[in-house]
């Protein structure tokens, strides 16, 4: 997921309605206030911790995630399905600028449109935003689920999905 804003309520629903070994944050869990449901989301947060892949985002700078015991990374390679997939918000790297070390699946948000492209040996991915679309596009998440990563809306519909 990315870009919540703010949104505890389709956060919740999400996290709620979907089975999952981990969850990842790709940024962005607050405006630039910080004042959006902070207690709620992190107190969410904070139950999942341990399923938890957080990465800052542009709007997260006020945020001392160390104080609410939460460990956060401007992008991170990890090996998933026989992958290795690089998460990162967008804003520092994205397609055409890629970090020295990326895995052969980059997932960013940022941008707040959901999107999947394969383009030779790499997939390039963004879930969109919970929070607040863009450009007419649907609130929505990403599942990667065995060998297949599909985007939903927050109604759980399916708007794109890609085999790998």
């Amino acid at each position: 997921m990315s870009d919540i804003h703010g949104d505890y309520y389709d956060l919740y629903n999400i996290i709620k309605k979907e089975t999952f070994d981990q969850i990842a944050i790709l940024g962005d869990l607050f405006s630039y206030d910080f004042n959006d449901n902070k207690n709620k989301i992190i107190e969410l947060l904070q139950k999942y911790k341990n399923k938890l892949i957080l990465i800052k985002g542009n709007c997260d700078s006020l945020i001392n995630y160390e104080a609410y015991m939460l460990q956060k990374y401007d992008v991170i390679t990890l090996p998933f399905n026989n992958h290795l997939v690089t998460f990162t918000h967008g804003d520092k790297y994205s397609k055409g600028f890629l970090p020295s070390y990326h895995g052969d699946i980059f997932i960013s948000g940022h941008t707040h449109v959901y999107s999947i492209t394969k383009e030779f040996d790499m997939i390039y991915a963004n879930p969109g935003s919970v929070g607040s679309a863009r450009y007419g596009t649907k609130k929505s998440y990403m599942i990667f689920d065995n060998n297949k990563i599909t985007i939903k809306d927050i109604n759980q519909n399916i708007l794109k999905e890609i085999d790998i």
